[in-house]
């Protein structure tokens, strides 16, 4: 398949106009490569997910996060993102990198994650006014309103990993609102949306005083809310080969790429998360 191709393709499904602003998206490494028949689906690109790449013989990475994102002033080994870049390059390895679009893509992160919860998914969060159907965030409802702790629960059974959170309005959980990864930018439209929950990742002590009474706002983690983005990206890659006519192997990593170890469970927490890449 043609590298340019997948790009292209992956444009028209995931429109650059839909992520937010300053974002790296698209094409980050050709390495010399125009021809593409093998890729490697990661959320993050780490040392091993790149020897992953390499062992398993991929010639093209899709990644959630980007490698590239503060300009580059030099390129060396003594750091992550040029050392990886020049084992890439080194390798003929191009890639190619979906962020924000995705999290906007109708059945991108949040989307995911809202289906992992067995919720019903009902509408953006904020919609994007240029793409009907896109947008940061969703809204989503419970068949059967749950309490609070009985929503905690299905949620750490789905995450494995330490889950924080408020005391909201209501004892109660019927609708929520999430935002896959760091959302702590979207608490006031969560608000505004009415919901009695908002679930998303990287929040400050702060946010949990100023929501309280208002909205049981739950911290679920970074990684947590985003491990599920592989299985929709190879999904989406997949479904653009076909389209094409093209035969092109889709891998998902197996290398969990989390740097965040926990205590006292770690290794529960990991093993969790490496079953979740190999389903």
């Amino acid at each position: 398949m043609n590298l340019h191709t997948l790009v292209q393709s992956l444009e028209h499904r995931l429109p650059p106009a839909t992520a937010m602003k300053g974002d790296r998206i698209g094409l980050q490494l050709q390495s010399g490569r125009s021809e593409i028949s093998s890729v490697l689906i990661t959320m993050e690109l780490t040392d091993a997910v790149a020897e992953e790449a390499l062992e398993r013989g991929a010639d093209c990475i899709v990644a959630f996060h980007p490698l590239i994102f503060a300009p580059l002033t030099a390129i060396t080994d003594s750091e992550r993102v040029g050392r990886i870049c020049t084992m890439l390059i080194a390798n003929r390895i191009a890639l190619v990198i979906a962020h924000t679009n995705f999290d906007a893509f109708p059945k991108g992160t949040s989307t995911l994650f809202g289906e992992r919860l067995v919720l019903k998914v009902e509408r953006p969060l904020v919609p994007n006014a240029l793409h009907n159907g896109f947008g940061m965030g969703i809204e989503a409802s419970l068949d059967t309103p749950e309490t609070i702790m009985d929503f905690i629960a299905r949620l750490y059974s789905v995450t494995n990993a330490p889950v924080r959170w408020n005391t909201g309005k209501s004892a109660m959980i019927r609708r929520v609102a999430i935002v896959g990864g760091s959302g702590a930018s979207f608490i006031d439209d969560a608000l505004a949306a009415n919901v009695d929950a908002f679930i998303t990742a990287d929040l400050k002590y702060h946010d949990f005083h100023r929501t309280e009474g208002l909205l049981t706002l739950i911290d679920a983690g970074h990684y947590e809310m985003e491990q599920f983005v592989p299985i929709g990206l190879a999904a989406l890659v997949e479904e653009i080969a076909e389209k094409e006519n093209e035969a092109l192997t889709v891998m998902r990593s197996q290398t969990v790429p989390n740097p965040i170890l926990y205590y006292p469970n770690t290794e529960e927490y990991r093993s969790a998360q490496d079953r979740t890449l190999h389903h």
